[in-house]
């Protein structure tokens, strides 16, 4: 994965919450549809930024412009950094971005492989961003 990556939308900031609820909370903050994947098919490698740690393999949920849902068979921490490659089927390759760690689900509900979700800070370049985007756009994916 390379190390330079282009800013998704550097002049978007979060829409403040009014509902104590986080569920509420992470819904008003999204700026996107999302779409759900066929996870079996949808392969993510992960790798923290932090350089400690070895890159994870797991499998997406749903995707959108600016985030994914996904799992790890290791939880990884709110609010860290990472670098991660989203394989979508006929997204002609993989897609590389940048991102954090912005919700882990619950143990109880989650046994197994953890879910988790990235928001997407930025991509590896613009082929990448345009990749995930028309790969969105021609209507493959149901919205989540």
């Amino acid at each position: 994965m390379g190390p330079a990556f282009q800013r998704l939308n550097p002049s978007r900031t979060p829409a403040p919450s009014t509902d104590n609820d986080p569920m509420t909370a992470l819904a008003e903050q999204r700026t996107t549809e999302r779409y759900g994947v066929n996870a079996p098919y949808t392969a993510v490698r992960v790798e923290p930024r932090n350089g400690v740690g070895v890159p994870l393999e797991g499998h997406a949920y749903d995707v959108s412009a600016t985030g994914l849902r996904f799992e790890l068979d290791e939880a990884l921490k709110v609010g860290e950094p990472l670098s991660l490659e989203l394989l979508l089927p006929g997204a002609g390759g993989w897609v590389r971005l940048a991102g954090r760690v912005v919700r882990l689900f619950d143990e109880a509900d989650d046994p197994g492989p953890r879910r988790m979700a990235v928001h997407v800070d930025s991509f590896e370049n613009e082929l990448h961003r345009e990749r995930l985007l028309g790969h969105l756009d021609r209507g493959y994916l149901m919205m989540a």
